[in-house]
C-alpha cells in the first residue's frame, strides 16, 4: 500500500517497499532526459554517475524521511529537479540536500563537505574555492532551513557540472557579512564593495535579504560565484535595483516578466521572488542576473503555472513544445490536479535561458 512517504511525478509509479531517494533521483532524471531529448546519449552515463555519488542517506527507505522536512523541495523532499531551456537545447539537473544517514536523516555541514571532497577524490574536480570559504558556513541551520544544497547539471559530453549552495544564516554574523567575507577570501573584495555600495540603504533587509551563496565547482574560466537575494515587501523595485548591477541588465525587463507571471502585485505574493548575481573571473561587475519566480504556492496549480511558463518561453523565442511534453510527464494529463511546478527562472536576455523547477509533490493546499 502506498503512503504519504512516496512522492513521485504523475507518470512514475513507485513501490513504497523498495524506493530510496537514489532510486527516485535516477528514475526521474532518466525520464526527464528522455522526454525533453536533453544531452543525448550522454545522459544515461551521467545519471548513473550522479546517483552513485549521493551518499548513504540516499539508500535509506523513503519512510525514514517522514520526520525530516528538507529545504530542497516544497514538499519537504531532499530532491528537486529542473530543466534549463534555450533556443538551441535543454539541460536537466538535480538539486539535493546532502544528509547524515540516521533515523531520521539529518542535515549537517559535514555531509555537504563529504560530498564535495568525494567529487575531488573520485572525479578530480577542483574544489579549492569551496575549501577557502567552507568554515564560514559551518554553523547549525535553523529549523526548516539547511546547511548546504548541491546540484548536478547534466551536460553534452564530459561530466556533470556540480554546484554548491551555502546558507549564510547559520552563524552569529549577519548573512551579508558572511558573504562579504567569503567574497574577500575569493579575491572578489572589489566586486562585493560594488554590491554593498549599490545596495547600502537596504542590504540585509527583508527587501534585499541575502539568501544563499553559491559556487560552481571546478577550475573552468566559466565557473561562477553567485549571490542570491530574496525580495519580500517592496518588489519589483528591489528586484530591478539588484539586477541593475549586472552587465546584461535590460531596464524594466524583470518587472515585465513579474507582471506576466503573476496576477497580483509582487508584494502580495505568498512566496517572494529572488534575484541572483553571477560573478566570473576578475570581472568587476556581475556577468548576469537571474530572476527566480516561485510558482507554487503563488499560482493555484500546474495548469496555470504551465501557461505562464509557455508565455515566458514564447517571449524568449524558445520552442515551448519540449516543455509541454515535460509538464505532462511531471503532472499528468490533467495539470490542474498537480502542484509540482515550483519555480521558473530567466536570465541572459541576449540568448535567454528559461529554467523550470519541479518537485515530487507540491506544497500543501490551503483550504
Amino acid at each position: 500500500m502506498l503512503t504519504d512517504s512516496v512522492k513521485s511525478w504523475a507518470n512514475i509509479a513507485v513501490d513504497h517497499s523498495l524506493t530510496t531517494y537514489r532510486d527516485i533521483a535516477t528514475t526521474h532524471l532518466q525520464l526527464a532526459s528522455r522526454t525533453i531529448s536533453a544531452t543525448g546519449g550522454f545522459a544515461g552515463r551521467q545519471i548513473d554517475l550522479v546517483g552513485s555519488l549521493l551518499g548513504a542517506w540516499a539508500d535509506q527507505p523513503v519512510e525514514q524521511f517522514d520526520r525530516h522536512h528538507s529545504f530542497a523541495g516544497n514538499d519537504g523532499s531532499p530532491v528537486e529537479f529542473s530543466c534549463a531551456m534555450t533556443r538551441s537545447g535543454a539541460e536537466v539537473r538535480l538539486l539535493f540536500e546532502p544528509l547524515d544517514a540516521g533515523r531520521p536523516p539529518r542535515p549537517s555541514p559535514e555531509a555537504g563537505h563529504r560530498f564535495v571532497e568525494l567529487l575531488n577524490k573520485i572525479l578530480a574536480i577542483d574544489v579549492s574555492r569551496f575549501r577557502v570559504v567552507a568554515d564560514l558556513f559551518a554553523g547549525v541551520p535553523s529549523a526548516g532551513s539547511c546547511s548546504m544544497l548541491c546540484s548536478a547539471a547534466l551536460r553534452t559530453g564530459g561530466t556533470p557540472l556540480f554546484k554548491v549552495y551555502m546558507n549564510p544564516a547559520v552563524g552569529e554574523p549577519r548573512p551579508h557579512q558572511v558573504v562579504g567575507e567569503a567574497m574577500s577570501r575569493l579575491g572578489l573584495s572589489e566586486q562585493w564593495a560594488l554590491v554593498a555600495e549599490h545596495l547600502r540603504d537596504g542590504l540585509g533587509s527583508r527587501e534585499q535579504e541575502v539568501a544563499l551563496f553559491a559556487l560552481d565547482l571546478g577550475d573552468s574560466a566559466e565557473s561562477r560565484v553567485k549571490i542570491y537575494f530574496r525580495h519580500g515587501g517592496r518588489a519589483p523595485e528591489q528586484v530591478e535595483r539588484v539586477a541593475g548591477l549586472s552587465g546584461d541588465h535590460q531596464p524594466d525587463l524583470f518587472t515585465k516578466i513579474l507582471d506576466r507571471v503573476y496576477d497580483v502585485p509582487v508584494e502580495r505574493l505568498v512566496k517572494a521572488p529572488m534575484t541572483c548575481l553571477s560573478f566570473q573571473g576578475d570581472r568587476r561587475v556581475p556577468v548576469s542576473a537571474t530572476l527566480y519566480c516561485p510558482l507554487d504556492p503563488n499560482i493555484s496549480d500546474d495548469a496555470e503555472a504551465s501557461t505562464r511558463v509557455v508565455d515566458l518561453l514564447e517571449m524568449s523565442g524558445i520552442a515551448p513544445e519540449p516543455f509541454g511534453a515535460l509538464a505532462g510527464t511531471i503532472s499528468g494529463t490533467d495539470l490542474a490536479c498537480g502542484r509540482r511546478l515550483s519555480w521558473v527562472s530567466y536570465k541572459r536576455p541576449a540568448d535567454p535561458v528559461v529554467t523550470v523547477y519541479a518537485g515530487l509533490d507540491g506544497s500543501a493546499r490551503v483550504s
